[in-house]
């Protein structure tokens, strides 16, 4: 079974640290490549959004490794960095800290532009494309 630290390097986007990244960015193109759980989607003017931010439990804290990293990652998608999106399911959606219980290695979400709602940053959900279209060097346009 692959682990999402080995699901990362296959992506070509290793994992800064394997215990507290929430995500990387590929050195090849500059992609960003976000963990992201699937509770925590919304519709917002009929498009699906994933919340990429946590600033409801963290707020700004740069003391707080992943978060600082995901601040990092979100500002270079603002910037306009591509990004994609690995869906997670949490054992509980409910416990702190949350464990993965698993997530999707055949597919991951095209990232659109960043909404901000409810204090929190959120990432369109353009569309799923098949992994394998990551790891080819042609991207995968939205």
């Amino acid at each position: 079974m692959l682990s999402q630290e080995e699901f990362f390097r296959s992506l070509g986007a290793p994992l800064h640290n394997a215990r507290w990244s929430w995500g990387s960015v590929r050195p090849v193109d500059g992609s960003v490549v976000l963990r992201v759980w699937q509770d925590e989607t919304r519709r917002f003017d009929g498009k699906l959004h994933v919340m990429i931010t946590a600033r409801k439990w963290f707020g700004d804290d740069p003391n707080t490794l992943g978060n600082s990293e995901r601040l990092r990652h979100v500002q270079a998608i603002k910037d306009g960095s591509p990004s994609f999106a690995i869906m997670c399911v949490a054992v509980d959606a409910k416990a702190s800290p949350r464990e993965m219980a698993t997530f999707n290695k055949d597919e991951v979400f095209i990232g659109g532009t960043v909404r901000a709602e409810d204090g929190e940053d959120w990432l369109e959900l353009v569309k799923r494309v098949p992994v394998a279209s990551l790891r080819t060097k042609q991207m995968p346009q939205a």
